[in-house]
């Protein structure tokens, strides 16, 4: 019979990317903080700098399994981060945050979360203190190995993209976090805390501890390049019309030879987001072409999807269902109250103007408020 922290160990470790020994930081830590402590600190934090869209979906699945084992949950809405990374005024963020993000994430089941603004502790003093002792022991780069991979990219990086990283580490401190949990590109994040907080000579005003981290797959966007928050094509967001999901998936890229999660859509949606929490999947056919057909694992599906026995249209309308019932409750929220996205369309509207967002993605996206009778 499994122990109490073998079963908690295989709900944490559901949908973890893999190979699991380089993305759990480490197995031995996680193992070691379930035996000594029964309802320890988990975070994520977001950049709270677009619309919330099904990328987010597998970090909020995972934010409930660990509140159904014990843990305390923390989401920290991280204005000052997006405001460093260009993303908009700050006080179009800060408003954001506690409107849109926070009350759609209490949509999808996030209810019991506490939700901290970044601007809520990160302009302290003492955070600020630390931030520059941090400056002062960290090379350029480490903080650049770090960095989000379009500010490594970027022909001038700001100050501001190197600092980022900083904080990310600081803020598991500020946040008494025994667990981080973020995408598969944050495990460099991670490990420039545990390197660094693991080093006996360091000094901040703040307790020290080497953290925990987990890091979870990151879906393609449907369109095959990365899921972009500005760029309207390459992800479903949480307030789009079941008419539309239907046609983006639809129109989603699916090749009918490659069922690789990390290049097809499609399969990337039905092994990160579906299968990780779904014990079986419907897919619903008429009589002529084989009838419904039930499925229990992610093999049996690319098995018959590879040798043609599924047709693509078939499994994206399936998909296309399961993501509109999904997102349900939060399209019920924004039109129980459209106000509360208003914040969203203001930031967009500025992203715009300001060259950060296409012409063409723009009338997309206004297309999308227009629904609830959002003019901008």
């Amino acid at each position: 019979m499994a122990s109490n922290v073998e079963n908690k160990m295989n709900v944490i470790l559901n949908n973890v990317a893999e190979p699991i020994e380089e993305f759990v930081i480490t197995l031995k830590d996680l193992k070691e903080l379930l035996s000594e402590k029964s309802n320890p600190v988990a975070y994520i934090g977001y950049e709270p700098s677009g619309p919330i869209h099904i990328g987010y979906l597998p970090g909020i699945e995972k934010l409930k399994e660990l509140m159904r084992i014990g843990f305390k949950i923390k989401v920290l809405l991280a204005d000052i981060h997006a405001y460093l990374n260009q993303k908009g005024p700050l006080e179009i963020i800060k408003e954001l945050s506690i409107t849109y993000w926070q009350e759609i994430f209490k949509s999808l089941n996030l209810t019991s979360a506490e939700f901290i603004l970044g601007s809520d502790f990160e302009l302290d003093r003492e955070y600020v203190e630390d931030l520059l002792t941090l400056s002062a022991r960290i090379t350029v780069h480490e903080a650049w190995r770090a960095m989000d991979i379009l500010a490594r990219e970027a022909e001038n990086p700001r100050v501001g993209q190197y600092i980022y990283p900083l904080m990310q580490i600081l803020d598991i401190l500020y946040l008494d976090v025994d667990l981080a949990i973020g995408g598969t590109d944050q495990r460099k994040i991670h490990v420039l805390a545990r390197e660094e907080f693991g080093k006996k000579n360091i000094k901040l005003n703040h307790s020290v501890w080497v953290p925990i981290s987990i890091h979870l797959p990151i879906l393609v966007g449907i369109t095959g390049e990365k899921m972009s928050g500005s760029k309207p094509h390459t992800h479903i967001a949480v307030h789009e019309q079941p008419k539309q999901i239907l046609k983006k998936i639809r129109n989603a890229f699916c090749p009918p030879d490659n069922v690789d999660p990390d290049q097809n859509p499609i399969f990337s949606i039905l092994r990160y987001l579906i299968f990780p929490y779904c014990d079986k999947l419907l897919v619903k056919r008429p009589e002529q072409y084989g009838g419904d057909v039930i499925y229990t694992t992610f093999k049996e599906v690319t098995k018959d999807y590879l040798n043609g026995k599924l047709h693509p249209l078939d499994l994206k309308n399936t998909v296309a269902e399961y993501l509109i019932e999904k997102l349900k409750p939060a399209r019920k929220r924004i039109e129980e109250d459209p106000d509360i996205i208003v914040p969203l369309a203001k930031l967009q509207k500025w992203q715009w103007e300001h060259g950060y967002i296409s012409r063409a993605n723009w009338e997309q996206i206004k297309a999308q408020y227009a629904h609830y009778g959002i003019r901008i």
